[in-house]
């Protein structure tokens, strides 16, 4: 069977799985924000006609002003891209054919952007049996033989991060390595009490740091992201960006959503608060699950196949995401993400009544 890259597309799973879809069923393969904002929050007809009907700016000034003032760095320190996929993709162009290190298991975009672009790609492997954490001595001595990293934090499927201390320390040194390093923080939103490396831009200048709108805003079809980084790194990706990356309609949402703290604030704790309720409410003894801080977790079936619990759970009408294509993972768990606490409760109904 051919797995799908990615979550989010059920009709296709459900036909390549073979199974025939539920009348109802729930996406728990896609991460994005299940809270939405407000209808009042959005455009009128009108204003959606208009924007759709003219040319975008193509250096998206406002909106770099607006993401370095929230973020206290310089408007050339940001561009915006078409989603955080044109990020990731326009790096591995930067980058082509140099070495390239991935902490695993993670995104697979930046293993098939760096491919295509003929890096040589290097793998540092979580520890599963330590929570999914790294052995910060030894990946310091590996990223001095890299020319760039690539590090999703709150990383993307297991949800976890690492303490502070140990990023600072882990970035500090892969400076002065003369490694540059990429933490994709697309997720960072959605992490109650969390820190940002944004803060560290000005110190380390091959330091680079990923933003989504995506996750968040619950903006997918939108395509939205950015980069924030040196004003040279910048300069240099932007000479390989196409024109209009970022759409009129992305542009003028971002302006209109970025500035609705309250938004995200509310969103993180109800969702920390679902994430911890759905853990504690687990079949005890049954199911294990990661460490995570956001949106999503792994879990995996004590005992039992988790590729027969997969299906049983789109049959439940339970779209979980697999993780066929995760490296370090190769199909042992599942993802899930933390949705309303009437989908979850379905979810845990279909858990329960799974006889292993």
């Amino acid at each position: 069977m051919r797995w799908p890259a990615h979550g989010a597309n059920p009709r296709a799973l459900y036909e390549q799985c073979g199974i025939t879809p539920p009348n109802e069923y729930i996406d728990f393969s896609v991460n994005t924000n299940p809270y939405r904002l407000p209808p009042s929050a959005w455009p009128d007809d009108e204003k959606w006609a208009h924007w759709a009907g003219e040319y975008p700016d193509p250096e998206t000034r406002a909106l770099r002003e607006l993401v370095a003032g929230q973020e206290r760095i310089r408007p050339g320190q940001v561009l915006p891209t078409n989603g955080a996929a044109e990020a990731i993709y326009l790096l591995a162009s930067l980058f082509a054919g140099r070495q390239v290190g991935v902490f695993e298991p993670t995104f697979s975009e930046y293993r098939r952007a760096c491919l295509t672009y003929d890096c040589e790609v290097a793998v540092f492997m979580a520890r599963k049996e330590c929570g999914f954490s790294y052995d910060i001595d030894e990946a310091t001595a590996w990223a001095a033989s890299q020319d760039i990293i690539f590090l999703c934090h709150p990383n993307n499927p297991t949800g976890t991060v690492m303490p502070e201390h140990e990023l600072r320390s882990f970035i500090d040194a892969a400076d002065q390595a003369g490694t540059y390093i990429v933490v994709d923080e697309a997720f960072y939103p959605f992490w109650r009490g969390g820190f940002t490396a944004m803060r560290w831009l000005g110190r380390y200048p091959r330091l680079i740091v990923l933003r989504s709108l995506t996750k968040i805003h619950h903006l997918a079809g939108v395509r939205l992201g950015y980069v924030a980084a040196d004003e040279e790194v910048i300069s240099a990706l932007k000479t390989r960006q196409p024109p209009w990356s970022a759409s009129q309609v992305a542009q003028q949402l971002a302006l209109r959503f970025l500035p609705m703290a309250s938004f995200v604030d509310e969103t993180r704790e109800r969702i920390a608060a679902e994430r911890e309720r759905v853990f504690r409410s687990l079949p005890a003894g049954r199911y294990d699950v990661s460490l995570s801080v956001v949106n999503f977790y792994l879990l995996r079936p004590r005992s039992g196949r988790t590729e027969a619990l997969f299906f049983h759970l789109l049959k439940e009408g339970i779209v979980p995401r697999h993780t066929m294509n995760f490296p370090g993972l190769d199909g042992r768990y599942i993802r899930l993400a933390v949705k309303t606490p009437a989908e979850n409760d379905r979810l845990l109904e279909a858990l329960e009544r799974w006889d292993g």
